[in-house]
């Protein structure tokens, strides 16, 4: 996302500095509980528990000496230390809950537990559960594995005095060793859940189409059972001890000790679509589960089915100036979408919404611009992402979205998918943008990814919903992430969702794993929580920093190894994700999940010609890296312009302007800025030629692996047209007068307005022929400055439903005037872009204001001249001012 509050620096200093080496955790075939009730997570004491029979002491500890010498979940565990008493005899700890603890909604215990192992032979260990209310007891005894992390399970659900457990005893043996024996022993992760460890059954798929929510499964079973389908809210748990209204019931009866069943049910209460809920399935008579609640993993009724459209090349960036990243020719841009300056709490001003019966209100301004961005960048070719975001402001709804155990201090705040108000304004801001951006006319323009929130492994900085578990942290997060996948495929069936990482893997920011998180282990807790709810295919957009975000010589990082317990993953051994998710139980559908870069940057710290040089060249060793390696759909480059905001940082392809308020004003191209423009054409090898040197290669190849020269070229760069200065023009083909209307020409880029004129202000202050011209206003002032003032492109478009065949009239005429006097300006400047789908040619010119300005381009010898769908016009001077000026069209045509 585009780091550009103060508080980033103080996450930076942290992101650079500390590097806490952390050995692999929990494998991800591990299926750690997600607790209601946490008793005993170990990760910023010892939970209260106290010393029990034959301890002597107890402590959260980071590592044991046994294997697998980390904890189960998170950072920390418990560990008690034990007598010298006999192997045989029993070691506890205990915990006392003087108001007696009830479980009733979620009565299932789980825990993880080990204990050193002895020899080979003497390998049998129990561990004894004792639940306590008052004089009540239930006792279970399991057996475990030593020098490994076993699971464990207590089902209360039959245990009349869950309502008030009083005490909790947890007890270590060997099953055989009766010696003196000193060992220690671990449990984490321990508490209570609305869920047991497994089901006797399985709720194959949930589908819903235009009318109906079909759950269809099995059922381990001897004789014949009744089931009911009920309904859940996303943030609600299954209560063994609440009453529900059936949504469908079955009898079912086995076959060979296996029954299926299909429940069927009303897609929409009134006017409520359940497509977000989660449904249940259970015995009538036990009112137990018989598999785990799931979600709704296809909609077979999307409003749009066309293809995922395709890009020119892998390049991508965060768009600050549309105009400029035209010329830049990028296939992918990532732009913010700020949740908390997108809902409006009255009609007034805003774009209304309707969803489940309830009008939402969205602001009309914060709309427009979006619109603007996405249509002018889609309608050339680009792959739009919007990043999804919430930062802390005021106002009821933002409350409302805002993560209720937000702790302050995050840059970015995590959704709210706690309760009904946060999940229905969530649900509402992203199908308004599914539904505005993903039409099949691209009446506002077209964006097709959503990544949902930012940096999500490390939540205190850039998600922050308090300290939570990582077990609780990915509950949560996932909840709002399936709503979003859900919200996008209700309007686009090829719509994609993404997880938002930074470049930690298996390491985090920092140690307290209340607080942040390793990249791996999050991402197997998601992967694992999303299939055990329903598989959807959910995708990664990754940030492979540097390790050092000062210093851009990525090829020299020491904390990146190619193997899956590398502390980081960045450019150097981008292979290593894209090689994990290869595994059987990160698939979806037999296929790979798919990986966008959707942010990352290189310093260039003094900005002297020396430091623009290198960071050109990490660019250059990054994109081919990304582009060779396969696997990766774009890489999204962060940032358009050096920002004053992000803590000493130059990671744009152009300087800012230090004399304007704004503190990501361009001001001059740098040495970037043109490796990046070529990187994906004919040109790349030249261009990148310089960088072998500061890597200290000789040849791409020998640190690129695939590296093929021939390929490089993805995109074929406008084609150079002669735009000439002529005396005068006579088009006769499709030719615009405005005598009666604007003919179908529309602003676009950073033109405010068009409207037909009969006079105006500049001179000669009528039109080039006729009596009505064209006028344009190119004033801004509230956000001139981040476009580049005037310089940046005011353009004019026109687009053709049946494309033009200029073959007989290839000469493109019109007439322009504007005002004079920009500020600090010294030329005056037209470009004209003709489009046959992703063909392009260009032509630019110099322009005297105040006069009628005539102007040809004969594209005689263009090859795409017979297919014409677009016609752009730009308009800019020489100056970084801001300018309330206009300029006016007129009599645009062909010729021959």
């Amino acid at each position: 996302m585009m780091k550009t509050a103060s508080r980033w620096f103080m996450a930076l200093l942290i992101l650079t500095v500390l590097v806490p080496f952390t050995a692999p955790g929990t494998p991800r075939s591990a299926s750690a509980a997600v607790l209601a009730t946490d008793i005993g997570s170990f990760e910023t004491g010892t939970d209260n528990w106290q010393w029990g029979s034959n301890v002597t002491g107890l402590s959260h500890a980071t590592s044991s000496v046994n294997t697998p010498g980390t904890a189960y979940a998170g950072n920390r565990m418990g560990e008690l230390t034990s007598s010298a008493a006999a192997g045989t005899s029993w070691r506890s700890i205990y915990k006392e809950f003087s108001a007696g603890l009830n479980v009733a909604a979620s009565p299932y215990f789980h825990g993880a537990f080990n204990t050193y192992g002895i020899n080979s032979s003497h390998t049998q260990f129990q561990v004894r559960i004792t639940f306590y209310s008052n004089s009540q007891t239930l006792v279970s005894t399991q057996s475990i594995a030593g020098d490994q992390w076993n699971e464990l399970s207590v089902d209360l659900s039959d245990w009349s005095y869950r309502t008030s457990i009083t005490k909790i005893e947890v007890a270590f043996r060997s099953v055989t060793y009766s010696s003196a024996w000193t060992a220690r022993h671990q449990l984490d992760n321990v508490g209570f859940s609305a869920y047991p460890a497994s089901y006797s059954g399985a709720i194959s798929q949930v589908t819903a189409d235009a009318t109906q929510i079909g759950v269809q499964g099995t059922y381990a079973t001897t004789s014949a059972v009744q089931l009911d389908l009920i309904e859940l809210q996303p943030y609600e748990e299954y209560n063994i001890a609440a009453t529900y209204t059936a949504q469908a019931t079955q009898s079912v009866t086995p076959s060979g000790g296996t029954a299926s069943f299909s429940l069927g049910a009303a897609r929409y209460a009134s006017s409520r679509d359940k497509v977000y809920s989660k449904f249940a399935v259970i015995d009538h008579t036990t009112k137990k589960l018989i598999a785990r609640p799931a979600y709704v993993t296809q909609v077979t009724n999307a409003a749009n089915t066309y293809a995922f459209p395709t890009a020119s090349s892998i390049k991508g960036l965060q768009v600050q100036n549309v105009d400029d990243a035209q010329k830049l020719g990028i296939g992918h841009a990532a732009l913010n979408v700020a949740f908390n300056e997108l809902f409006l709490e009255s009609a007034t001003g805003a774009i209304p919404f309707a969803m489940d019966g309830t009008t939402y209100y969205f602001d009309q301004s914060a709309v427009t611009k979006l619109d603007n961005d996405i249509k002018t960048l889609s309608d050339n070719g680009v792959v739009v992402t919007l990043i999804l975001i919430l930062y802390n402001d005021t106002g009821t709804i933002n409350s409302l979205l805002r993560h209720p155990d937000y702790s302050g201090h995050g840059t970015v705040v995590a959704f709210n998918a706690t309760n009904a108000d946060g999940i229905r304004y969530w649900k509402a801001g992203v199908e308004f943008l599914a539904s505005r951006y993903t039409r099949s006319d691209e009446q506002y323009g077209r964006a097709v990814n959503y990544i949902v929130g930012n940096e999500v492994n490390s939540p205190y900085y850039w998600y922050d919903m308090g300290d939570k578990p990582l077990q609780s942290f990915v509950e949560q997060y996932a909840r709002a992430y399936r709503i979003a996948e859900t919200a996008v495929k209700k309007y686009y069936s090829n719509g994609r969702t993404y997880i938002s990482l930074d470049h930690f893997w298996n390491g985090s920011i920092g140690t307290d794993a209340l607080k942040t998180y390793k990249g791996k282990a999050l991402l197997d807790e998601f992967n694992r929580q999303i299939a055990a709810e329903g598989n959807i295919p959910w995708n990664i957009a990754y940030h492979p920093y540097p390790e050092d975000l000062f210093d851009p010589t990525i090829w020299n990082d020491t904390t990146v190894t190619d193997n899956a317990n590398t502390v980081r993953i960045n450019f150097k051994n981008l292979q290593v994700l894209t090689g994990y998710i290869g595994a059987s139980d990160y698939l979806y559908n037999g296929s790979k999940r798919r990986i966008i870069l959707s942010e990352q940057g290189f310093h260039s710290l003094s900005n002297s010609l020396a430091d623009q040089k290198t960071q050109a060249a990490a660019y250059a060793y990054s994109y081919y890296k990304a582009k060779f390696l396969g696997g990766i759909d774009s890489f999204i480059l962060h940032r358009h312009v050096d920002h004053g905001d992000e803590g000493g940082l130059n990671l744009g392809l152009w300087t800012r302007d230090t004399t304007k308020s704004f503190p990501a004003a361009p001001k001059d191209k740098k040495y970037i800025y043109d490796v990046f423009r070529k990187i994906d054409t004919s040109e790349s090898a030249a261009v990148t030629d310089f960088a072998k040197s500061i890597i200290g290669i000789a040849d791409w190849a020998s640190v690129i692996p695939n590296y093929d020269a021939s390929q490089l070229a993805d995109r074929t760069p406008p084609a150079a047209g002669s735009l000439t200065s002529v005396t005068a023009i006579s088009p006769t083909a499709n030719v615009s007068g405005f005598e009666t209307s604007a003919d179908g020409w529309v602003i676009s880029e950073y033109s405010q307005s068009a409207s037909v004129v009969s006079g105006f202000l500049n001179n000669p202050g009528t039109a080039y022929a006729g009596s009505k011209a064209l006028e344009v206003n190119v004033y801004n002032s509230s956000t001139g400055d981040s476009e580049g003032g005037a310089r940046a492109e005011k353009g004019i478009t026109k687009t053709f439903a049946t494309p033009i065949n200029a073959t007989a009239t290839p000469k493109f005429q019109f007439a322009i005037d504007s005002y004079g006097g920009a500020p600090g300006a010294t030329e005056y400047n037209v470009t004209v872009r003709i489009y046959s789908g992703a063909n392009i040619i260009e032509g630019t010119a110099q322009m005297t204001p105040d006069t009628w300005n005539a102007f040809s381009m004969d594209i005689g010898g263009w090859a795409y001249k017979s297919s014409i769908d677009k016609i752009k016009i730009w308009f800019s001077a020489n100056s970084t001012a801001l300018w309330n000026a206009r300029y006016q069209v007129d009599q645009i045509g062909f010729g021959a």
